[in-house]
């Protein structure tokens, strides 16, 4: 349904710096997964302590430990670490989708089309079992940026760990990311709280269900069930910008967003309004689109509520046919839309 990143932020983080959903492919995924993946190029997540060398440290809101090099922290709007000072991350995604379709999209060719250069491939001894590592480089920002890219899991999970610095921070970065992306572990079984480490809460509502987190965005669906969803159900996503962005005229940007809601095409006829969102102000856009690959038409709402520094956006996507069913149910559960307090966002939350 969905293609894997909107063109602009998906493709550069904060300061121009490349996020991990580059480097995914779409093919042979279901329309429930190209939903997960597209959500996926919307990450963040909450600030935390240092963590000490050498210690394994559990990345927040997913299911993987791996230990961050010196000088990393906790990212502010990502899962994952990050280093400021030399513009270095490294991304943690966990995906509903099998690793062998993964690993099928990371190819020369795939990888080029993301702006990419592959420079080596090899598997390699993860935890219990095996990875495919990648070694990559990007150019952004008129800047070039390297990449180590490791993809594990089961044919149930995908596990991407991405870890990004630039060139000149080549020395100084290279092996230490190398070995931290490979001391990466996962433990599927352990669960994680949907809610722990988002910046935001919001409740599902009996006809919306949480079916499930990508790094840190939220999706809900009629089903609740994290696996392939039928033609017609509706699709929800909450979550936040990875970049720091202004937004000097919201309607405007609201427009621009909405047109590269991934694989729709013919985004138009808005209708759009301002209002407040949990207490922010925030533009409100309902749109007809088609699906790209059906032509089915669909109706698109959408909400873009400004923060500090970058902004919160929530998506519900449904078939025409049934938009009056489900729009109203899409407001009904962006009402209960809000930020979450400071020490609300630094622990896990049982809704």
């Amino acid at each position: 349904m969905y293609k894997l990143q909107r063109r602009a932020e998906a493709r550069l983080g904060p300061k121009g710096r490349p996020t991990l959903l580059t480097a995914i492919s779409a093919t042979h995924m279901t329309r429930k997964h190209l939903f997960v993946m597209a959500a996926a190029g919307i990450l963040f997540a909450v600030f935390g302590s240092k963590g000490a060398v050498g210690q394994t440290v559990r990345v927040s809101g997913t299911n993987v430990s791996l230990e961050p090099p010196a000088g990393f922290s906790p990212a502010e709007r990502f899962p994952g670490f990050q280093r400021v000072d030399l513009q270095a991350s490294i991304l943690v995604t966990e995906l509903p989708a099998p690793v062998s379709e993964m690993k099928k999209g990371m190819t020369k060719e795939a990888l080029a089309s993301k702006g990419m250069t592959l420079l080596s491939s090899s598997t390699e001894k993860v935890a219990d079992g095996e990875g495919l590592l990648l070694r990559v480089a990007q150019k952004a920002a008129g800047a070039e940026f390297l990449k180590w890219m490791l993809i594990a899991g089961d044919q149930k999970t995908s596990v991407m760990i991405v870890g990004a610095f630039p060139q000149s921070a080549r020395e100084e970065l290279d092996a230490a990311i190398k070995t931290s992306v490979l001391s990466a572990s996962w433990r599927p079984e352990s669960a994680a709280d949907a809610f722990e480490g988002l910046t935001f809460r919001l409740m599902p509502s009996p006809k919306l269900k949480l079916a499930g987190r990508v790094g840190n965005m939220l999706m809900l669906t009629e089903s609740g069930n994290t696996g392939p969803v039928g033609p017609k159900e509706a699709l929800y996503i909450v979550g936040s910008s990875v970049s720091d962005i202004r937004i000097p005229d919201l309607r405007y940007f609201s427009e621009t967003r909405a047109r590269q809601t991934a694989q729709t095409t013919g985004v138009a006829n808005f209708r759009g309004r301002a209002l407040k969102v949990g207490g922010l102000e925030a533009y409100e856009l309902v749109a007809d689109a088609k699906d790209a690959r059906t032509g089915t038409a669909m109706l698109l709402y959408q909400i873009i509520a400004p923060e500090a520094g970058g902004y919160f956006i929530i998506q519900g996507l449904v078939e025409v046919e049934r938009a009056a069913e489900v729009l109203p149910e899409f407001r009904r559960v962006t009402e209960t839309f809000r930020k979450a307090a400071a020490n609300e966002a630094s622990r896990p939350t049982r809704q």
